[in-house]
């Protein structure tokens, strides 16, 4: 009894284990001063991911100052692969130099935060086109505004797209864009064939290749919606025609270049159009339908579209019911 009183006297005046502390938390870093940090730095950000899997294991991202390249094998970090265009997400990782271009590999840790995020680009007339083209604007998302053609290195048009090959806006010495072999499918870029007839706009991540380290900017389109015809706008293609004409209704139904809401406005009077509808769906093949209409009567109908660049509408056009009478539900007159 006295051995075991003297054995617990023991423990209890025995020396106190400290406690580990926890880690401290990295510092999340906006990307020009991660950037600035170079190869062989780990790194906390936040950003917001600019692209999906039409470019492979490579995912970019950018905040409002700078960009950076992700790099990791979707089935080796759970969740990457499913990363797309406006996903906001913090990452960890370390830093290396690619063939000229700074990106996070490996990546040991990221979350999203969000999804839906809105993109912003950085805008650029193609009179000044070749300035796009720098360490500045390295992963970031860039926007060539007013492009009238794309020809291969040879000088020729460009046709449909093919994969790993390169293009000049304009035939623009140095102002490369490049096809990945990634983009596959009825969206994707290969296949494509590029816009003519009219300037159009190109979207793109500015990235780099080029082993001795300087130099090798290209311009990577993600999709084929990166070719933007009419700035983006709606623009009606098709005028709006009534379809399914009856005493008490009818269908409008229209079509436009870029995809956006569909809206129309309509009465008795053209220049007092007092009723509205509106749906909400982003397409470019419109469809409203109108109910309780006065049979045999002309309906001045406006139609629009609206999306991020702005609205497109038309002139009001006259529309008329059949002849007939209305039927009371459950009933008749």
């Amino acid at each position: 009894m006295k051995r075991s009183f003297l054995l617990f006297a023991a423990v209890l005046s025995g020396p106190v284990l400290a406690v580990a502390a926890p880690l401290p938390t990295p510092p999340v870093l906006t990307l020009k001063v991660a950037r600035a940090m170079g190869p062989g730095s780990t790194v906390t950000v936040r950003a917001v991911v600019l692209n999906g899997a039409e470019m492979g294991n490579v995912r970019y991202v950018q905040d409002g100052e700078a960009g950076l390249a992700l790099y990791a094998q979707a089935a080796k970090l759970p969740g990457y692969g499913e990363l797309q265009a406006g996903d906001s997400i913090q990452v960890t990782g370390q830093l290396k130099a690619y063939n000229g271009l700074l990106e996070m590999d490996p990546i040991a840790s990221f979350h999203k935060l969000a999804g839906g995020q809105r993109l912003h680009p950085l805008r650029v007339p193609v009179a000044q086109v070749t300035t796009a083209f720098a360490e500045a604007n390295e992963s970031r998302l860039i926007e060539i505004k007013g492009v009238t053609r794309l020809l291969t290195p040879t000088g020729t048009p460009a046709e449909a797209l093919v994969g790993n090959a390169n293009y000049l806006l304009d035939g623009t010495a140095g102002a490369l864009l490049r096809v990945g072999s990634t983009s596959t499918g009825p969206e994707g870029l290969i296949g494509a064939t590029a816009p003519s007839g009219e300037p159009f706009d190109v979207r793109g991540i500015m990235s780099q290749y080029s082993p001795g380290g300087t130099g090798g900017y290209q311009l990577l389109p993600r999709l084929a919606t990166d070719f933007v015809r009419g700035s983006g706008l709606p623009r009606l293609t098709e005028e709006p025609v009534p379809v399914n004409v009856s005493p008490t209704g009818f269908t409008v139904v229209f079509s436009t270049l870029n995809a956006g809401d569909t809206r129309v406005r309509y009465g008795l009077d053209a220049k007092q159009l007092k009723e509205s509808r509106v749906d909400d769906a982003l397409t470019t093949h419109h469809s409203l339908t109108l109910n309780d209409l006065i049979p045999g009567t002309t309906y001045y109908v406006e139609v629009s579209s609206r999306n991020a660049a702005g609205t497109e509408t038309a002139t009001p056009v006259p529309f008329i019911t059949t002849g007939g009478k209305r039927v009371r539900a459950g009933g008749k007159n």
